[in-house]
């Protein structure tokens, strides 16, 4: 499950074709709106999912996707989770945004290490 808000929605989705050519399966939510975050049916979702994959466009440190990836562990989620997002840095213009700017292929990255999290999980034994 990727996660997802704002500008992210596009590269999650452009993310989730390159991993469904690839074999894995992926599901692109769209918070539409993060005040008031709707935790509980994010918690119910999340946890049908093998793995879940916060996408945050903005910055890493007080982004969007802390409030996220905080609502599904107090929740508690049982699956893996993570998130990618852009650095922590001044918002740059123009050509310079793609040095800290996330972009299509960190957030392919990421969901390949969240999903390989989950399928070593799924094959060991539970306690």
């Amino acid at each position: 499950l990727l996660v997802t808000f704002g500008n992210g929605v596009h590269m999650a989705r452009s993310a989730a074709r390159i991993l469904e050519a690839e074999g894995t399966g992926c599901t692109v939510l769209d918070l539409m709106w993060l005040s008031p975050l709707p935790e509980r049916t994010l918690a119910e979702l999340a946890a049908t999912y093998d793995a879940v994959l916060v996408v945050d466009e903005t910055r890493r440190s007080g982004g969007g996707g802390e409030g996220v990836v905080t609502a599904l562990v107090e929740a508690g989620v049982d699956v893996p989770v993570a998130r990618v997002a852009s650095a922590d840095s001044y918002v740059p213009l123009g050509p310079a945004a793609a040095t800290v700017l996330l972009q299509v292929d960190e957030v392919v990255e990421a969901a390949r290490r969240v999903v390989s999290r989950g399928r070593r999980r799924a094959a060991s034994p539970r306690r």
